[in-house]
């Protein structure tokens, strides 16, 4: 979009030159006209992915988390150049005076390209960009809720849709050697450029100690892992119209029933501020409150969830950020259940863009009850899903057409080899995948080929 400004700018400068130059030419003037740009290019460093999953309800974080993989050969580092960010291009004068007409010509140039309400795709570090044509032009990222539908900027009802993918840990696979977020990218790359996702749950995971670990600390105690989360982030935001769910999935802040706490709220605090400008994500407070399955606690999940949105918001305020969507999680056995939001719905913030998530390992039986009843009321997000805990394959076709129909965004699990139900053939030879061929299993087809289908429509 960028680039395509300057094209503009270009174009009109030099037709205004030629013009002015024709009009001193009559008069018996001469004139000379002398242009010059510059351009820069950034690029952007890689380092690297992978993780696990708490999936069901007989399965806890902590099962996958703990899995040994002390063996995994250090994986090779990989890089993937950014595209360049391009500077203005600027004309400087005609016959040695400053030319007002050239100014006017830049000025309809910029006008011209507001008039197309074309989203900036993002600058090489992801955020909005300094000129403020380019940061009129990325609000139409943000998305918003209207009652129980999510939109964007112009009204239209957001249609997202794709998988889960792992951050430099890896689900624990990739947390044993030194991170690689140039594996992370390429990843997304296949994800969205191939697989034609439009739509990611990026999944954060930290530990309280490393246990042979060579990374495993959190934003708030590692500024280098904040930093590939920048960096990965910034990457998807350079994919126009992809949006991602940033999720906090295992975090040693949480309770022993994952749910979030104050220690929780200083985490979301310092994501907020990193990408309080950054239209294109959306926040995901937990991975799966656990348990609870008679919904007796639902009122104090409630209380924590609220809490968080609260912090969250409190910084956009500060900042004076938009409002990012905010993704609250089921209140019990492992976030399948969202009857109780249904009657009790988020308040804090005003109670505004927040959306409700569900993990529906279920067979398809179960649909009505976890996802469509309460997607009647509440703007539904289905975080999690997959061929496990009763789930088969033709289960997650009907959940998928069912969630078309209603225009509930969903998110397959997972885009990993060894995370299962994974999406990906487990091509490492046992390591941690840096470089593998990534090459879908069953499952993964299934998504695969959904995604280059158009979404159902009533």
């Amino acid at each position: 979009m960028r680039n395509h400004r300057i094209a503009s700018r270009l174009v009109l400068r030099i037709g205004a030159v030629w013009l002015l130059g024709l009009a001193l030419a009559t008069l018996g003037c001469s004139s000379s006209a002398s242009t010059s740009d510059a351009a820069s290019a950034s690029d952007t460093q890689s380092s690297d992915l992978q993780g696990g999953d708490s999936l069901r309800a007989d399965t806890s974080q902590a099962d996958v988390a703990d899995t040994s993989l002390a063996d995994i050969a250090g994986g090779a580092d990989a890089s993937l150049a950014d595209v360049p960010g391009t500077e203005d291009t600027s004309l400087a004068d005609v016959a040695g005076t400053e030319d007002t007409l050239l100014d006017d010509a830049s000025s309809a140039a910029d006008t011209n390209a507001d008039a197309t309400g074309t989203t900036d795709a993002a600058t090489d570090d992801g955020s909005a960009t300094a000129d403020a044509v380019d940061v009129d032009a990325s609000a139409t990222i943000w998305l918003h809720t209207d009652k129980n539908q999510i939109k964007t900027a112009d009204g239209a009802i957001w249609r997202g849709r794709g998988a889960n993918i792992q951050d430099t840990r890896s689900c624990n696979a990739c947390a044993w050697n030194q991170p690689n977020v140039g594996e992370v990218k390429r990843r997304i790359d296949e994800l969205v450029d191939v697989w034609g996702a439009n739509f990611m749950r990026l999944t954060l995971e930290s530990y309280s100690d490393s246990g042979g670990r060579v990374h495993w600390a959190g934003v708030l105690d590692d500024s280098d892992y904040l930093d590939d989360i920048k960096e990965i982030v910034a990457h998807i935001g350079s994919k126009p119209g992809v949006h991602v769910l940033l999720s906090l999935w295992i975090d040693p802040s949480f309770t022993s029933d994952g749910w979030p706490t104050d220690e929780t709220s200083k985490v979301w605090e310092r994501l907020a501020e990193s990408f309080a400008f950054d239209g294109h994500v959306l926040f995901g407070l937990v991975n799966e409150p656990e348990s609870n399955f008679d919904g007796g606690l639902d009122a104090d999940v409630w209380e924590a969830m609220n809490k968080t949105v609260a912090a969250i918001r409190a910084v956009e305020t500060k900042l004076g950020a938009p409002q990012h969507l905010i993704a609250v999680q089921g209140t019990r056995a492992w976030a399948r259940n969202l009857d109780y939001y249904v009657s009790h719905p988020i308040t804090a913030g005003g109670g505004t863009n927040i959306v409700y998530e569900t993990h529906p390992y279920n067979p398809q039986a179960d649909f009505d009850a976890l996802v469509f009843e309460p997607s009647k009321t509440l703007p539904v997000v289905i975080g999690e899903f997959g061929p496990a805990g009763g789930q088969t394959l033709p289960d997650a076709t009907v959940l998928m057409d069912g969630a078309e129909l209603r225009n509930i965004p969903y998110l397959a699990w997972t885009f990993h080899m060894r995370c299962p139900p994974s999406l990906l053939v487990d091509n490492s030879g046992g390591g941690c995948g840096v470089g593998m061929t990534l090459e879908p299993t069953e499952w993964g087809m299934l998504i695969k080929n959904r995604l280059a289908q158009p979404w159902k429509t009533p």
